[in-house]
């Protein structure tokens, strides 16, 4: 019976503890939107991405706007790799030859 009651006290310490620092490991969203535009001259946008997540775009782009409360990194290469182009929360920018194919937050 003792043995009993204390494995259930370690379960019930250890949920508790899962439940206070469980949120620290959870994934974060950058809350907003974030709009590249495309080599064709149309947009293309992700809302609400996640941080850490590689997000491919479905074209090139020349230029984007990050309107989320997260800084972004844009990628040449499809698959988050190649030449880097930070892009900080809450601002725009067009590139010269550069062209972004993925873009990943946080």
């Amino acid at each position: 019976m003792k043995l009993k009651r204390a494995a259930r006290a370690v379960l019930t310490a250890s949920a508790a503890i899962l439940l206070t620092i469980g949120p620290a490991f959870s994934a974060q969203a950058a809350t907003g939107t974030f709009v590249y535009d495309r080599i064709d001259g149309t947009h293309g946008a992700i809302t609400n991405p996640a941080d850490g997540v590689c997000y491919d775009f479905d074209t090139p782009a020349f230029g984007a706007d990050n309107q989320t409360g997260t800084d972004a990194v844009v990628f040449d290469t499809y698959g988050c790799s190649g030449v880097r182009q930070p892009l900080p929360k809450r601002t725009g920018e067009q590139w010269g030859s550069y062209r972004g194919e993925s873009v990943r937050f946080g």
